[in-house]
């Protein structure tokens, strides 16, 4: 029986990909000169910023500049290009009020996470965050779901983790829980191979199965 919803946040319960993918590319054509591919920026959707410009970066200064740059063209635009997808408040809500723990298991930072819930007035909703500082290890890694399941006093087999991308998937089956993919996702094909448990039209097609 599952006790337990959590969710990934970017592209998930807030249509951040876009802005994302924004910040992404404008700091490589500022730093490096270099126009990353559809592909390229896709696939960094989900990770943390370390990760999705290690291997653009010369050294560590370089790779502090490609974040501050990321971090200052997100900052100066989140607030006309992040909002959440629709129902999003409601279905939390309605799991609530269903008696569902639901927590976010997430790549950002708990600052940007704490502010963007706040804006939208959903930071009273759920029951344990887990951001990219809970954790050594992130997603595909099954450690950042396995805090929340430990948080929350739940196994792995009553408790579904819902995301966007590949790797949220494949956390959530190295966790042994079940997974959720949302369909308006930017990496649909790529997610769909890791057999997802659930594909959800919409926020609002959780509620049909919960």
């Amino acid at each position: 029986m599952i006790k337990a919803i959590l969710f990934d946040l970017d592209g998930t319960l807030i249509d951040s990909p876009k802005l994302i993918m924004k910040s992404f590319e404008e700091s490589l054509l500022e730093h490096n000169n270099y126009q990353p591919t559809e592909l390229e920026m896709t696939s960094i959707l989900g990770s943390t910023l370390t990760l999705a410009f290690n291997k653009y970066a010369n050294d560590e200064d370089h790779l502090k500049r490609l974040i501050n740059t990321f971090i200052k063209i997100s900052n100066e635009n989140n607030l006309i290009m992040l909002n959440p997808y629709k129902n999003a408040s409601n279905v939390i809500q309605y799991l609530r009020d269903e008696k569902y723990l639901v927590g976010i298991v997430t790549s950002n930072n708990k600052q940007n996470v704490l502010s963007i819930l706040k804006n939208h007035d959903m930071d009273h909703l759920f029951d344990c965050i887990i951001t990219n500082e809970d954790s050594k290890i992130h997603k595909p890694n099954a450690e950042p779901i396995r805090l929340a399941l430990n948080k929350l006093g739940v196994l792995p087999n009553e408790a579904i983790y819902i995301g966007d991308h590949e790797n949220d998937i494949i956390a959530g089956n190295n966790a042994k829980t079940k997974t959720g993919l949302m369909g308006y996702s930017h990496r649909l094909n790529q997610a769909k191979e890791q057999k997802p448990t659930y594909i959800f039209t919409d926020l609002n097609h959780i509620k049909e199965i919960f």
